[in-house]
């Protein structure tokens, strides 16, 4: 395995309310493959509960960006007490989930993830001085660009979120058997 550095660790996400984790889901789907990102599901759990749905999602998309650099973040969606509730949207009502959910992004630069420099400890330590100080530059560069696009799927993410706050809840459940 090549070099992993953390470019974001943890940027954090939390919302209460009404949201359609399908949809959820399927944006941040469509926005990596839109950023030209690869994608991979990870996990999928739902686990129902006395005080309701605890579900677990995480999608893990990557990009090569050259021979020796790629992209990769790691999206992790966890919903906590998730009922299912009837909304009005556009005047239709709707069936769409309701709870505490929290979105945890991390994003990652690997370089060399073809391992051609890990087979002896010489050309480690080439590799190790050419990143440092000769590929500097382009390595920043790449850097910035992630920093960037992780801050644009962050924002996306939130303006989705926020679109759900304006969600009329018409019915909550009043107990679970």
């Amino acid at each position: 395995m090549g070099n992993l550095k953390i470019i974001v660790d943890h940027e954090t996400i939390e919302y209460s309310g009404p949201v359609n984790m399908k949809d959820l889901f399927r944006h941040i789907d469509a926005f990596s493959k839109e950023k030209g990102f690869d994608f991979k599901q990870e996990k999928d759990f739902e686990h129902h509960t006395e005080e309701g749905i605890q579900i677990e999602w995480q999608g893990a998309p990557w990009k090569k960006i050259t021979d020796y650099a790629q992209y990769m973040w790691k999206i992790r969606v966890l919903g906590h007490n998730m009922h299912k509730v009837d909304v009005l949207q556009d005047k239709k009502k709707i069936k769409v989930e309701e709870g505490k959910i929290e979105i945890v992004i991390d994003a990652f630069l690997l370089t060399d993830y073809d391992s051609y420099w890990d087979t002896r400890p010489i050309f480690q330590f080439i590799r190790t001085m050419y990143d440092k100080f000769i590929y500097k530059a382009y390595t920043e560069n790449f850097e910035q660009r992630l920093v960037h696009d992780t801050n644009t799927l962050t924002h996306s993410i939130k303006q989705l979120l926020n679109f759900y706050k304006h969600y009329t809840v018409l019915s909550r459940p009043t107990q679970l058997q």
